[in-house]
């Protein structure tokens, strides 16, 4: 066995299934490992409120890192850190998605935000057909709807006036679209400006932070908050956005329906997302009872 004190998992792709729903046995095995004394922490593209009501279906109550690492929040999940984007990068991001007319939306502290419904709702119908393409169309619309009647996202007509709003801050543009080569050329361009990290969780998106908002420096962050050197750290994940903690851990995991990226660069790489690798992996290097 290995000596792992801290687990950081991402969740979509990896701790979720193609339902989007964390699994029984994911859900035991990580409880069992907490109550064994390992520490648990999600490190996720989601933002706070997404995360949160899908831990709470499954009964799991854990520290989260959120939005690729702008928030890192308590097992009580109080904030214990915010790293969000300067103006001044909110004003170039924009402006280069603008230019190349790529549909965004905002990941603030105060919530997620469109400006275009019907945008918002294609998008989650291409996220949903694409982590399960045996769903029905009942299915699919469904899930797509969710996001809206859970308050998950919310519409407004302006961002500007958005961000207005006293205390707010920006974490996260999460940019959509289906002409590569519009993403590719907004890649080159905010590759361009300062202290940024773009990275994506599928093929049809960016997601746009500060450089100091990635999983690898917020997991870094928290170890050092519980006092765990790296080297006791297992990360596991299976995509883009997943890279910085998965370089930096102890012992980086890829889950079996990874991008080739990560799978070359993970130490084990365990079963599927849908066969809950997570719990194979955790089962098969943690000393859990």
């Amino acid at each position: 066995m290995i000596l792992m004190k801290l687990i950081a998992i991402d969740m979509d792709g990896t701790l979720v299934n193609k339902q989007l729903k964390v699994t029984k046995e994911n859900s035991k095995v990580i409880s069992q490992a907490v109550k064994d004394g390992h520490h648990v922490v999600i490190a996720t593209g989601r933002s706070y409120d997404e995360a949160r009501h899908t831990l709470e279906e499954a009964e799991l109550h854990l520290p989260l890192i959120c939005v690729n690492g702008a928030e890192i929040r308590s097992a009580e999940w109080e904030i214990l850190s915010s790293t969000p984007l300067e103006f001044s990068q909110y004003e170039e991001i924009k402006s280069i998605l603008d230019k190349e007319d790529i549909y965004y939306e905002l990941y603030t502290s105060k919530g997620t935000y469109t400006d275009n419904r019907e945008k918002a709702y294609e998008v989650m119908k291409d996220i949903v057909i694409t982590s399960n393409p045996e769903a029905t169309d009942d299915d699919v619309q469904k899930a797509a709807l969710r996001r809206f009647r859970l308050g998950l996202v919310s519409v407004v007509g302006d961002f500007e006036k958005l961000l207005d709003q006293k205390d707010i801050e920006v974490y996260k543009f999460l940019a959509f679209s289906s002409d590569t080569e519009k993403l590719k050329r907004a890649f080159q361009h905010l590759q361009a400006v300062d202290d940024l990290a773009v990275s994506s969780s599928a093929d049809n998106n960016l997601e746009i932070t500060n450089s100091e908002a990635q999983k690898g420096v917020a997991l870094k962050r928290f170890a050092e908050i519980k006092g765990i050197p790296m080297d006791n750290t297992m990360a596991i994940g299976d995509n883009y956005n997943d890279v910085s903690m998965l370089e930096i851990a102890g012992f980086p995991v890829a889950m079996g329906n990874a991008v080739d990226e990560v799978i070359d660069m993970a130490a084990f790489v365990t079963k599927e997302n849908d066969q809950s690798g997570v719990a194979f992996a955790i089962q098969r290097f943690l000393e859990t009872k």
